[in-house]
């Protein structure tokens, strides 16, 4: 199923969730602004993608450049049921006094992508913008938003009083960045980067998790994205290179401690671009997953029986 049809090419990096309300809303960006398209039937079709007109304009703290662009993050569910989006507006005019800006902005939806308020900053910090969000926000306590970023550790951001924190993730000095951070169904983090990483007491300890199926080989885990569950199990979907044939699955049933020793590929014979976070996963009801993915003949929706995707064990 093709959301968008069309010869497409740059950083449309498509992001997908499920609403409170069983709404698939898919996110990407199109001329300059993002786009979004929404399924009310489980991802069978979907609406005319429209642009979310908030996140076209440029901040004020960004001045006007002759190179700008509108560069997307991710769509998340909140707990209290809205819909968070975030970008980067970019503006560059290095050629006259080296300045360039990428400031990291969010917008809010009430009625399942129908809307969206005006546009808010995240940062700066100490006089830098903080850049791309590479992998979902993660809620977090008393209603911030964990901020898995591409420069630096994460940040746990308070949108009502726009104070910013790092949470360290790794029991090492070396702070890893480019992570996805999710929690499972039993309140276990796990940070899916450079090193598969696992958590149990909030963060504050982490364990590495060897025989991770899809270990990053030298791409910082651009092209891997993790799906929790409803019944507790998990699920990682990813591809490999700029030349990436296929999706590939793989699925644990014990809260990230092991994975299973065999991997399921989707669509074999299919480009897929793996790069920077596509594809992504979501669970569309009890038995079926949907993963969004792009490649240069547009945006594409596979909706899959998680069952196909669990292979049973061996005798």
């Amino acid at each position: 199923m093709s959301i968008l049809a069309a010869k497409i090419g740059g950083h449309i990096h498509p992001s997908i969730c499920r609403s409170a309300a069983g709404t698939l809303v898919v996110v990407y960006k199109g001329a300059n602004v993002l786009m979004c398209s929404r399924s009310t039937d489980g991802g069978a079709t979907w609406d005319s993608p429209q642009p979310i007109p908030t996140t076209a304009k440029r901040p004020e703290v960004i001045r006007a450049a002759p190179v700008f662009e509108v560069y997307p993050g991710t769509i998340d569910l909140l707990p209290d049921g809205r819909l968070l989006t975030t970008w980067n507006y970019i503006a560059d005019d290095r050629k006259k006094d080296n300045y360039y800006e990428r400031a990291l902005l969010y917008s809010l939806s009430s009625d399942d992508g129908k809307t969206w308020s005006d546009q808010a900053l995240i940062g700066p910090i100490e006089g830098k913008h903080l850049g791309a969000v590479r992998h979902n926000v993660l809620p977090w306590s008393d209603g911030r938003w964990l901020l898995p970023l591409r420069v630096g550790p994460p940040r746990v951001f308070d949108p009502k009083s726009d104070e910013l924190s790092v949470l360290p993730v790794s029991d090492s000095e070396k702070q890893y960045a480019f992570q996805q951070i999710v929690r499972t169904a039993k309140g276990t983090l796990l940070a899916m980067g450079p090193v598969f990483l696992r958590s149990t007491d909030e963060g504050v300890h982490w364990q590495a998790i060897e025989n991770f199926p899809a270990a990053p080989d030298g791409d910082s885990a651009e092209g891997r994205y993790l799906t929790t569950l409803e019944n507790g199990d998990l699920l990682v979907t990813w591809g490999v290179g700029t030349a990436n044939q296929g999706l590939r699955f793989n699925h644990s049933t014990d809260d990230g401690r092991t994975w299973s020793q065999k991997t399921v590929t989707l669509l074999p014979e299919t480009p897929i671009a793996a790069r920077y976070y596509s594809a992504r996963t979501v669970q569309v009801d009890e038995q079926h997953v949907g993963t969004v993915y792009m490649n240069r003949n547009g945006v594409h929706f596979l909706k899959t029986p998680i069952a196909r995707l669990i292979p049973e064990p061996q005798k």
